[in-house]
């Protein structure tokens, strides 16, 4: 008896890029590729779909993201899409993307009906090289024609509202106007723009992120970077537009090829365009002229005679620190930030919620190397102490009395999250393909998404709930303890930059609360340590993989170091 051979698998991808275009592009799309995959005898197993996400991005399609999981995963054999710019637009990306289809034994195909080949994949390339500059043109034509004409494209500014009906066109918004009246009196009277900003923020006046994100949480608070606008002065207090003059193509963004990061750069004099509307001015001129004097000034005062900032490199920076990520403030608990450099070009935590929002007072900063190398030192003191032992095997049996209990709630925490997970993926697919108006649905997803939020906080709580650890009455623990820990103190002490030393010390440091001391003062800080990296003892894992999962805590309190320590 012959049986009938299998067929292979396939899934579909369909992406618009803008608001330009209409959610039924999608659904011609999948059509198309439905199609495709009936005359090649392919059986159809699942779509993925990005709406209003352009193909220049990658980790901001969540479609795409969970295409490229699938691949990993070897759930299908087959991708189709329309063309393959709708995977990407970007000339090396879709190259390196075919090259992780090939590893992962999926085949490419698109609206031809024949398996995409790397010839046809540098013809696209070439295609989209050509494309992209051409596209760029033609909306920055259209945006230059719109601003001559007295339109503004794109996001509107505090202060103003989109006119119903009139694309591009603006009223003000006589709430809002009072309000950034007011930041530009206040500014001229001599007041900081953090001290303004906590203000506005005390007495719960809109923001301009809470009259554009109305549902999510935080947006009321108010930044100082929104007044001052940066480096690059497009803030409250440098926005033309409220002397009634639209200021166009002053900026470009251009991508850095080697960092992948966007950077703003000014264009040259000739290029800029400059449009009058007298009918959207909010700030007196004379008000103008003040703060515009009141900038300049404090910009020479603390820049020099050239008002710009010469910025020093701090070494290292960000997610290459050991502490990055860690360190959280002993006021408000909230998290800590790379804000500062120090002489050295080392980097300086302060606490997020009051250097940019001015709700915390814990305003003191913190040289990350000289707290780095006081924790290491007593890391190697406390750690390897009987005390600390003793401590971390009281935590361990505590936490082994409810092993089965927490096992069963874990499993069961662990199905509610996949169906969750379930449920806003198909919410979301049926509002891109409805006419209807989604309200009802968006309500059912912002209450699942509430609900798998919590569920994920309880699992972190939880803990991995694995059994894969040594028993601290091990007759090896001892050993393996006393092993990993002096390994971690030598390697923080060596190189505290390398990837394997972050790793092993975010998973033995849970978090370290940083509380308030006074100017040139040794540092008071509190370690929080992981108890389930202490049971496992597996700091280093060999496939470099941070894990990050929380049980009990135990903690140590520093003791005082005698270094001074300047602010």
């Amino acid at each position: 008896m012959m049986t009938r051979p299998i067929k292979k698998r396939a899934v579909l991808y369909a992406r618009y890029s803008s608001d330009m275009q209409k959610a039924t592009s999608i659904d011609g799309q999948l059509l198309l590729c439905r199609k495709i995959a009936a005359r090649n005898d392919l059986d159809v197993i699942g779509a993925f779909v990005d709406a209003a996400k352009s193909g220049l991005t990658e980790n901001a399609r969540d479609g795409y993201q969970q295409l490229l999981n699938g691949v990993r995963n070897h759930d299908f054999d087959v991708v189709i899409v329309e063309h393959f710019d709708r995977l990407s637009r970007d000339p090396a990306t879709i190259q390196r993307l075919k090259q992780v289809f090939e590893f992962n034994g999926v085949e490419l195909m698109d609206q031809k009906g024949v398996y995409a080949t790397a010839t046809d994949i540098s013809i696209a390339s070439l295609y989209n090289t050509i494309y992209k500059p051409q596209l760029a043109d033609k909306v920055r034509r259209g945006h230059d024609n719109a601003v001559a004409s007295g339109r503004i494209p794109g996001s509107y500014a505090y202060g103003y509202r989109p006119r119903p009906g009139a694309p591009g066109e603006r009223v003000i918004d006589e709430n809002e106007a009072k309000i950034v009246v007011r930041i530009f009196t206040e500014y001229v009277s001599g007041r900081s723009t953090r001290d303004i900003a906590a203000d506005l923020t005390r007495q719960g006046l809109p923001s301009p992120g809470a009259t554009r994100h109305k549902n999510k949480a935080g947006r009321t608070t108010w930044n100082h970077q929104c007044i001052t606008g940066g480096r690059h002065g497009r803030g409250i207090i440098g926005n033309e537009l409220y002397i009634g003059e639209i200021h166009w193509n002053v900026r470009s963004t251009i991508l850095n090829p080697e960092t992948q990061k966007k950077q703003k750069r000014r264009n040259p004099d000739d290029r800029h365009i400059i449009v009058k509307k007298p009918e959207l001015r909010i700030v007196p001129q004379v008000l103008w002229d003040r703060a515009q004097k009141v900038r300049s000034g404090r910009a020479i005062h603390m820049f020099g005679p050239t008002g710009k900032p010469r910025r020093r490199p701090v070494i290292p920076r960000n997610n290459e620190h050991p502490l990055a990520g860690v360190l959280r403030c002993g006021v408000c608990n909230g998290n800590m930030r790379i804000a500062q450099s120090s002489r050295n070009g080392a980097p300086r935590a302060a606490c997020a919620n009051a250097h940019q929002r001015g709700t915390c007072e814990h305003t003191r900063s913190f040289d990350m190397d000289v707290l780095l190398e006081d924790v290491s030192s007593k890391m190697e003191l406390k750690l390897l102490s009987p005390k600390a032992i003793e401590e971390a095997m009281r935590a361990w049996k505590e936490e082994r009395k409810n092993d089965r209990k927490k096992n069963s709630e874990h499993a069961n925490l662990e199905r509610r999250l996949r169906t969750l997970t379930t449920e806003i993926e198909r919410l979301s697919y049926a509002i891109a393909n409805s006419r209807r108006k989604p309200d009802e649905l968006l309500k059912r997803i912002d209450e699942c998404d509430v609900e798998r939020e919590t569920v994920k906080e309880r699992l972190r709580l939880l803990g991995s709930g694995s059994e894969n650890v040594i028993p601290f009455d091990h007759p090896k623990f001892g050993d393996r303890y006393h092993s990993e820990a002096k390994r971690l103190v030598t390697a923080l002490r060596i190189n505290p930059k390398a990837i394997e030393t972050r790793v092993a010390f975010r998973n033995l440091i849970d978090s370290i609360v940083v509380h308030p001391v006074r100017k040139r003062m040794p540092y008071e800080y509190t370690p929080y340590l992981n108890s389930a990296s202490l049971s496992s003892m597996n700091l280093f894992p060999e496939n470099r993989r941070k894990t990050r999962e929380i049980s009990a805590f135990v903690y140590y309190d520093n003791v005082k170091s005698e270094k001074s320590v300047s602010s």
